[in-house]
């Protein structure tokens, strides 16, 4: 009976840790969305609002800083693996997430002499409105794109589990993305857009450090946990 309830809990724990890995994907591709559609509102009165100047450098400066972010969330995965690599890997989250969060919380007081001094240069809109997505967007793009590789590494036990581990993370992680395009759209561009990143960037360094207490409290009560994957 004892050993039952120890495999109960066991598996209790493991699905409450699979969620909670699933509902940090979700919250930063609901974020990641937020932050594209906020960015056409926030660059429009520098650079005008046509599709072939903002939304073009806008969704160019994603998907290109997606795609860093996914190759730095990959790496950093990989060289986690052996002992300790579960603390790492919270540990590397945990800090990308609060250096995501603090960025955008400063990001309202340089938005405009970002945007001024790029439009002072004399840059023609198209590369003006490029430069600036860049700058203000690139870099908490890239530490949030390092979010789904690590969630795969954290769910995959077994080699053979990869693949739906990846296709759960990207599935609900975009759904998320969906409702945070919905919501920035219909709702919070009605709301201050310098006050929305603001505060957006308050809950990812919460979660931030909240990934860090957590890793540090499990890594203090399970020194030599060790996570591998096998085939």
């Amino acid at each position: 009976m004892r050993q039952q309830s120890s495999k109960k809990a066991e598996w209790a724990n493991g699905q409450m840790r699979s969620v909670a890995i699933v509902l940090i994907a979700c919250v930063c591709g609901w974020f990641v969305m937020e932050l594209e559609i906020l960015a056409v509102r926030v660059l429009a009165p520098y650079f005008g609002s046509a599709v072939y100047v903002v939304m073009g450098s806008v969704i160019g400066v994603f998907l290109l800083s997606l795609s860093a972010g996914y190759m730095v969330g990959g790496w950093l995965s990989r060289k986690a693996n052996g002992p300790g690599h579960t603390a790492y890997s919270k540990q590397a989250l945990g800090v990308n997430l609060m250096a995501a969060g603090a960025w955008l919380c400063a990001m309202p007081f340089f938005i405009e002499p970002v945007c001024d001094g790029i439009f002072n240069v004399g840059l023609d809109e198209k590369w003006g409105s490029l430069l600036a997505a860049v700058i203000l967007f690139g870099g908490p793009t890239v530490l949030l794109g390092t979010v789904s590789p690590t969630a795969v590494r954290w769910l995959t036990r077994r080699a053979s589990d990869s693949g739906l581990n990846a296709g759960l993370v990207l599935a609900f992680s975009t759904v998320a993305s969906f409702a945070g395009c919905v919501v920035t759209a219909f709702y919070l561009v009605l709301v201050s857009v310098r006050r929305t990143i603001f505060a957006s960037g308050v809950i990812l360094a919460a979660l931030g450090v909240t990934i860090l207490l957590q890793a540090a409290i499990q890594d203090r009560k399970n020194p030599s946990t060790e996570d591998e994957v096998t085939g």
